[in-house]
């Protein structure tokens, strides 16, 4: 928010000091987020070999 604006409410002011910016912290979050599925749910690597990550080696055939 801006500061301006928080300038005028003091009771705003006072929670963010006692409890943080949590709509900040929210909008932080959800931008990650957004971004961790954006590169979880990208279909143009589909086709291309990329190995499996976090195993280092194909799983055992069944």
């Amino acid at each position: 928010m801006d500061s301006a604006v928080r300038g005028d409410a003091p009771i705003y002011d006072r929670l963010i000091e006692e409890r943080g910016d949590v709509p900040a912290d929210v909008r932080r979050v959800a931008e990650e987020t957004l971004r961790q599925l954006t590169r979880a749910l990208d279909f143009g690597a589909v086709g291309r070999p990329t190995g499996y990550p976090g195993m280092g080696f194909p799983p055992a055939s069944i």
